[in-house]
This record gives C-alpha cells, structure tokens and sequence, in this order.
C-alpha cells in the first residue's frame, strides 16, 4: 500500500495549495486498482476530517518549531492510521511513512519520523486535549478539527451542546444523492436499470425524485448519467426546487445558477419560459452542456447578480437566489471546505448576498416569489439577510414555505425560513426562505 500513502501524501498538498479535494482525489486515483484506490481515498478523507486534532497530537509529541511541509503530511497520514484505522498494523503505520521519507529528499528525517510516530503509537493515551468546562471552543475546535472561529460561533448561535452534536456529526455510510431526470426517465424503469447493474440505493428521505447509491465514487461514468436519465444533485438541493412551487406557465429565472441541478429540476414544472444566469463564462458552458444532457430547456446567459439588468425588472414569477455562501453546511462530507474560509470572508460574503437580493428583488412579478437559499449553517448569512431583506423591501412578504415542503418540516419553518442541519435531517445544512412580492393595489 506504499503507492497509495504516497498517492494521498500527493493529494494532500494539492489541497493545501488550494486545489478543490473531489478534484484532486478523481485525478490520482484515475486507474488505481479498486482496493488501493478505497485506501487512498479514506486515508486522504480520514486525514482532512481529522486534520486539526492530527496536527494536534504531532505538534505534542514533536517539539520541533517547524517541520517541513511534506514531512508533516507524511506524519500525518501516519498519525490518521494510528489514530483512525483499527485495521492497520502499528507497524505498518510507522514503517510505510519512514519509507516514503527515505524515498525523498528529506530522507535524513527518517529517523525523526520513525521516533515522532513510535511515540505517538506508544503514548497517545497520554496527550492533553483542550478541556471542555475550561475552553469549550478550542475543545471542539480540535476534537472535531473546525476552524477555532466557527466553532466559536456555532457556540454562541445555538449552544455548546447543539454545536458539539452539530460538528461531532459523521454520515455513517457512503451514499450519493442523485435525482432521476422526469424529462427523460420515470423512477420505476430508472430503478430497474440501477438493479440491473449491480447498484444498491434507498429512497430519499423528503423527496419522492430522490435515490441514495451506495458505494459509487464516479456517478458521471455511469451510462445512465450520460444519457441524462439521472443527476447528481443532494436532497437539500431539490427542496429548494420544492419550495419554488413552481406552477406550468410560469416565468423562472435562476440567478446565481450554475452549474444548473436547479434550474434543472424546475424544468420539470413545465414553465412556459426559464432563464439560467451565472457571473462566469466557463461556469455557463458547464451549464449549457449540463442541460444539454438532461434534454432541459432554457436561455443561459453571464450575468452579474449584483447588476441590474432593467429589461427583466417585473417579468418573473419565480426569481431563485441560491446565493454565492460559506458553505458550511457541507463541511460534514467536504472537509477541505474548513480551512478555506475564515471569519472575514464571512463578512464580505454576507454583503454580496444582500447586494443580490436587493437587486434580484426588481424582477420580481407582483404577486411573485422570490426564493433566497445558501449551503451554510450561520444566522448571519441566513436569518438575518432574510430579515433584513424583509425591511429592505417593503412590498415584499415572508410566505411561510407552506406549498413544496413535506410535511415534517414544515413545523420547522420560522419566519419564512428553513435552516436544515445535517445531524438533525441527514442532509446537507441548506437555509431556504421564501417572499412575496405584495399585489399592487
């Protein structure tokens, strides 16, 4: 298994430089023979989930003021097998890292390597992690391996005990949401194509267009992706679509669109005009080829969000605003998302999404919606720009997210708003809220 240690050494510091994780992970492991691509894979996961609490425990045990950025990635696959993976020898643990050093060009820190995880495997028992009563945020900091500032708010947002259920959460088995595609396929003969090919699925949990696959780490190999009888789209995603209500003969604009598993999904709804913006030209491409495969119909075009645009001003009775967001409410299944924000960023995105509201609002109908939804857990993002777009425009109204939402999370909703939390719903942590523009008199 030596390839694949040095393989998720490899796709570690590809992350670290910036490299989105799905990306780096598909790339190395292309070709890999089945079990060795599996080990690579839960090594590099394993590793990230745990990356903080894994730091911890070397920078306890080696006592160095810096250690070499591949050396430390090599320590921390070490430490991840001695700390995560019961299957693993100790042995092999130690003596598979000493040798990817002695293969490179820091091969005279073998011997630190070798003594740093020997103690670890010997003493690990021993460190002192952050105490819970003492630093409540600095325990789940490094317990659960979130950013110290997120672990802060989620404290002060909802409560220590929520926020260590909250960040404690793991998926306990490995499924892909995918949604089948009523333009091309119905969920019976879908169904019986899966089985036919050996694929295990469950249904999904709100919505009846919902399959979980098990075990699946290429969805996009599958000739049923290719044909478009399916798609990869979370649950959380499609009942966004859900809430939009979207009735036939309706005018849609998706502004913050790309790469269009909404836009998609609301073309089921049959309207009679559906547009898909996005601010990238390359992210439009991405999405015209998407519609292409699933046989959807819509005018795609880059356009900033933040601009208005005075020709569309009144023309829609659905506007969508799945706004640019933290995302921090699919950390729990993409872990190099927490350590690439941090709290400012926060600040600067939470004005861009009151930017977009505020200017999304204007192509409103009267008598219009507008849906406002992100992917992340945090009240500023979420309640509060709902709020305060509320006040901002005062010809619109909280609609209550009563049509569109199964009936278990209805009671759920406050003031127009849903915020989904994955330990709670198993799901991904999507807020999603709904007004109405006010009939002119």
């Amino acid at each position: 298994m030596l390839k694949s240690r040095k393989i998720a050494v490899e796709i570690l510091a590809e992350v670290e430089e910036g490299a989105y994780l799905n990306l780096a992970v598909k790339k190395y492991l292309k070709g890999l023979e089945k079990q060795k691509r599996r080990f690579a894979a839960a090594l590099v996961y394993t590793t990230l989930e745990n990356l903080l609490r894994i730091d911890y425990v070397i920078d306890y045990f080696a006592k160095a003021n810096r250690i070499h950025r591949y050396v430390r990635n090599v320590l921390r696959i070490g430490v991840c097998q001695l700390m995560f993976f019961e299957s693993v020898p100790v042995s092999a643990a130690v003596n598979e890292s000493v040798k990817l050093i002695a293969a490179s060009k820091k091969r005279q820190l073998k011997g630190f390597v070798n003594a740093v995880l020997r103690n670890v495997a010997e003493h690990l028992g021993e460190v002192a992690y952050p105490a819970r009563e003492q630093d409540p945020a600095g325990f789940l900091s490094i317990m659960y391996s979130y950013p110290r500032w997120i672990a802060q708010m989620y404290i002060k947002e909802y409560g220590f005990d929520f926020a260590w259920e909250m960040l404690s959460y793991h998926k306990p088995e490995a499924y892909t949401s995918i949604r089948i595609n009523h333009l091309k396929a119905d969920k019976e003969s879908l169904q019986r194509k899966l089985e036919g090919r050996g694929l295990h699925f469950i249904p999904g949990q709100y919505v009846s267009d919902c399959l979980y696959i098990k075990n699946i780490s290429s969805v996009d190999e599958l000739d049923l992706y290719r044909k478009g009888l399916l798609t990869v789209q979370g649950e959380s995603s499609m009942l966004v679509c859900r809430a939009a209500d979207v009735q036939p003969g309706d005018w849609v604009l998706d502004v913050c669109a790309a790469p269009g598993g909404k836009t998609a999904y609301l073309a089921e709804r049959k309207p009679a005009y559906l547009q898909a913006w996005d601010l990238h030209e390359h992210r439009v491409q991405l999405m015209q080829e998407n519609f292409t495969r699933l046989g959807v119909n819509a005018e795609v075009m880059v356009q900033d969000a933040t601009v208005l645009r005075v020709d569309a001003i009144k023309q829609f009775d659905v506007v969508l605003v799945d706004a640019p967001c933290s995302a921090l409410g699919l950390l729990y299944r993409k872990p190099d998302i927490k350590f690439s924000k941090t709290d400012e960023d926060l600040q600067e995105i939470v004005q861009t999404q009151k930017n977009i509201l505020k200017v999304c609002a204007e192509y409103v109908k009267p008598g219009g919606t507008l849906i406002y939804s992100t992917c992340t857990i945090n009240r500023q993002e979420n309640e509060e720009n709902f709020q305060w777009f509320l006040q901002q425009c005062s010809d619109f109204e909280a609609d209550g997210l009563l049509g569109g939402l199964p009936e278990q999370l209805i009671g759920r909703v406050k003031a127009g708003g849903l915020q989904l939390f994955p330990h709670l719903d198993g799901v991904d942590g999507f807020f999603i809220a709904k007004a109405r523009r006010k009939k002119n008199d």
